[in-house]
């Protein structure tokens, strides 16, 4: 899981940072996928906070874009 975020600060009083945030976001969609019983050692998460944006963050729609959680899917070989 690859927590991301906009680019706007996060709410102090919750988050101490963009990195912070994007951390939680990738560990809430861990620990949702293990609950449904993927194994724990089949998951691994990392926090982009504001780094990684997929459309501007000049308008609501394209920093509504990057607030997300990318789920990588990696083949064994």
């Amino acid at each position: 899981m690859e927590g991301h975020t906009d680019s706007i600060a996060p709410d102090k009083t919750k988050w101490t940072s963009n990195w912070q945030l994007s951390s939680e976001r990738s560990l809430a969609v861990l620990q949702t996928l293990e609950d449904y019983g993927v194994p724990s050692e089949r998951l691994s998460g990392a926090a982009y906070g504001s780094t990684r944006p997929v459309q501007t963050n000049d308008t609501a729609e394209g920093r509504a874009y990057n607030r997300r959680v990318d789920i990588v899917v990696v083949e064994r070989e």
